[in-house]
């Protein structure tokens, strides 16, 4: 699926190795149990609107937040979901789980409606990775929901769910998101990726995709910035890196062009702001490591409530567009900075991997 919940399954694989090597660990991409057309439609279609027209897809988040199929589009998804249903379970009954942990709603549907209809007693639960909740998620007979924050819990409850049901555990992180990284270990990142010590950095983060003007948006921060460096990951987007490396020969030794990485944790560590997409995965390795951030185009429904809640927290700047980064006040007071280390430390939740896992082998 999305890079974020591939991220979110790929982090829950990482703390299992790491703290239960005794479990054996599936995981498995239900993208890859669809036809081609349908992994064009349900993947490539959200790319397309995110970067051309987010209002399109705004229409359809809004206009399927509610029951299905009381919709004509939910009843297109639940026809969607039902094409693809036989494969997906065929393959998971292959591997005869314990139990089934879902990082993305799609899996998590499918297999409720399973569990509804037949004599399946494996456990199945669902991380809701956003600080919002979208009716996508409600299922009637999971066993457990894993969510960021008290204001995810309290919609699911209104929506049905048990409280019993439901634990603020946080979306998990790679185990390297969870660690300090010392100031020394920090310089040598630096100096290693062509940095000063003492040189400020911004991070740029737009998505395993790379969406976005990245490279104008760049561009802004040099010029307007120029004690600062830049670090950009351009995700898997070849474009976006080659328009970057372009630019890096205007800016040497201020600008380091990333392409798709499993580094992202040591980055994160060299970096003093973040600018980001507010995805709910980006966001909580973000908070995982205490580091302020910049949000910037966020796309309308599920990251424009992560960042209602984001900003109710007092931890981010928001940024319209890239051109607004000309004026928005992006470099937070000294005393801002102590507040926004505070709040961070209030609601970030490292280890929601090893916690989520605890809570499936207790059942």
């Amino acid at each position: 699926m999305g890079n974020g919940h591939i991220r979110a399954a790929g982090a829950l694989e990482a703390c299992a190795e790491e703290k239960y090597p005794h479990l054996k660990v599936t995981n498995v991409n239900v993208k890859d149990y669809m036809p081609f057309i349908y992994k064009k439609m349900f993947h490539d279609l959200y790319l397309y609107f995110a970067n051309n027209c987010p209002f399109a897809w705004s229409f359809i988040y809004y206009n399927t937040d509610k029951p299905y199929p009381e919709t004509v589009l939910g009843r297109f998804f639940l026809w969607f979901r039902r094409r693809i249903r036989k494969r997906m379970i065929r393959e998971v009954l292959k591997y005869n789980p314990d139990y089934i942990i879902c990082s993305h709603f799609l899996p998590a549907e499918i297999l409720n409606e399973y569990k509804a209809q037949n004599d399946f007693k494996v456990p199945v639960s669902v991380i809701v990775t956003d600080f919002s909740l979208h009716w996508v998620y409600i299922n009637t007979v999971l066993d457990n929901y894993f969510v960021n924050c008290t204001e995810v819990k309290n919609l699911l409850i209104s929506r049905g769910v048990e409280d019993t049901r439901i634990h603020i555990t946080g979306c998990p992180v790679f185990p390297e998101f969870t660690r300090e990284y010392p100031r020394d270990e920090v310089i040598t990142l630096r100096r290693k990726n062509g940095f000063d010590a003492d040189t400020p950095i911004f991070l740029v983060m737009m998505g395993g995709n790379g969406v976005g003007k990245m490279t104008s948006l760049c561009e802004i921060l040099l010029k307007r910035f120029p004690e600062y460096g830049v670090i950009a990951m351009s995700g898997a987007n070849p474009k976006k890196i080659q328009a970057l490396q372009a630019l890096e020969k205007d800016y040497p030794g201020r600008l380091l062009p990333v392409p798709f990485t499993d580094e992202v944790a040591q980055y994160l560590a060299m970096s003093d702001i973040i600018v980001t997409k507010p995805g709910g995965i980006s966001t909580s390795e973000c908070i995982a490591m205490e580091k302020p951030m910049v949000i910037i185009n966020p796309i309308p429904g599920q990251e424009e409530r992560n960042v209602d809640y984001l900003i109710e927290r007092g931890i981010i700047t928001k940024a319209h567009c890239e051109e607004s980064l000309q004026y928005r006040e992006v470099l937070p007071s000294s005393d801002r900075l102590k507040f926004i280390a505070e709040q961070l430390k209030n609601i970030s939740l490292p280890n929601a991997g090893y916690d989520i896992l605890e809570i499936a082998l207790k059942e």
